[in-house]
């Protein structure tokens, strides 16, 4: 089974126009004004919503009014894509048992291995060396904690 581009065009732009009225009712909930101590809370929603809304449809118009192509992807175009999207969607759930700090270096050092030709060692490297920068520009220069583990809670961080 293919799917062609124009198909997935369309359903992309409509997938857009979804989110992007989700976004604008949310906004829509808040006060979208703007106030004597600046923007109020959904006054950044609602306009980006709104320019996202704007976008989906001259999308869904290009794609609706292209000539019908080709399939979308071959097999193996398809295999890189879901090679670079599993590994992201393992670590976001991940992130929620183990913290951001030690799924981002295991995440780091897998995809350098994977894909950027690292052996093992400089990869665990980059990934742990990645990961203490983030901590120290988060949690020590910015005051933003992230999430944390059980792991991460039981080394002191």
């Amino acid at each position: 089974m293919t799917v062609s581009r124009r198909t997935l065009e369309v359903a992309t732009a409509a997938t857009l126009g979804v989110f992007s009225a989700a976004v604008i009712a949310g906004a829509l909930q808040l006060d979208t004004g703007w106030a004597a101590t600046g923007p109020q809370a959904g006054y950044v929603p609602l306009r980006l919503g709104g320019l996202l809304l704007v976008v989906s449809v001259l999308l869904l118009l290009q794609g609706a009014r292209s000539a019908e192509g080709g399939s979308f992807a071959t097999r193996e175009e398809l295999g890189r894509s879901l090679s670079l999207l599993l590994p992201t969607v393992v670590m976001a759930v991940a992130m929620a048992w183990l913290g951001t700090y030690l799924t981002a270096a295991l995440y780091l050092a897998f995809m350098a291995h994977r894909h950027g030709g690292f052996g093992w060692p400089r990869a665990a490297a980059l990934g742990i060396g990645s990961t203490v920068l983030f901590f120290l520009v988060f949690e020590l220069w910015f005051g933003v904690p992230l999430a944390k583990g059980p792991i991460e809670y039981w080394l002191g961080f």
